[in-house]
């Protein structure tokens, strides 16, 4: 057996820095991954309590570090139309934010696992159609809401995002459901996506 490693000692030796060399890529792999993970930002867009108008619409930041909401821009879609609004300042607020001022602001710092509570599906619609003093037009005529996010995350130089499609299904015997019509909250994380974004939140300051 000596004999035979001896012989073989220059192979069993390329053979084990091989290994090695392996064992260390995919070490270095696993740290890059969980340090790209460690920057990207991740948030959650959801439908909560229910699956009817009266469901609330939640904002979760699932990502590593904390991040700041500043502007949640919301799109109605009325048959042929479209309403695109900034939620954040729609309308004035009380002095009293009560318990939750980030939620009653749509806006704020938000830690890994916090959320933001932005209400019932058919206020938010009612506050938009409000806001842009629609006449002969109800909840009731809303097919659609888009949700955008905007929020600074400390990694990033550039705002990050996330958007979510909500479809209002009014063939229920039971009254509208709220359906989401993609299954993950769309994450905009791309350099190119996120200065679309930037100028989006600009032409509505």
């Amino acid at each position: 057996m000596l004999q035979w490693l001896s012989n073989h000692s220059g192979a069993i030796s390329t053979i084990l820095s091989a290994m090695m060399l392996a064992v260390w890529i995919t070490y270095l792999q696993l740290l890059f991954i969980q340090f790209r993970a460690g920057r990207r930002s991740s948030i959650l867009i959801t439908r909560a309590a229910g699956k009817g108008m009266r469901s609330r619409c939640l904002v979760t930041n699932m990502s590593a570090q904390p991040l700041y909401v500043t502007s949640l821009i919301g799109t109605l879609h009325i048959a042929e139309r479209q309403i695109e609004l900034s939620l954040t300042d729609l309308r004035d607020l009380p002095e009293d934010l009560g318990q939750d001022p980030r939620s009653k602001m749509a806006q704020g710092s938000l830690n890994t696992g916090e959320f933001l509570d932005i209400g019932h599906f058919d206020d938010i619609v009612s506050a938009m159609l409000e806001a842009n003093d629609e006449e002969g037009i109800d909840v009731d005529h809303v097919d659609q809401l888009d949700l955008t996010v905007v929020a600074l995350y400390a990694p990033e130089s550039l705002p990050v995002g996330a958007s979510r499609r909500f479809r209002f299904d009014r063939q229920i015997a039971k009254g509208p459901k709220v359906m989401p019509l993609n299954v993950r909250t769309d994450q905009i994380r791309s350099k190119r996506r996120r200065r679309e974004l930037l100028a989006k939140v600009r032409a509505h300051t």
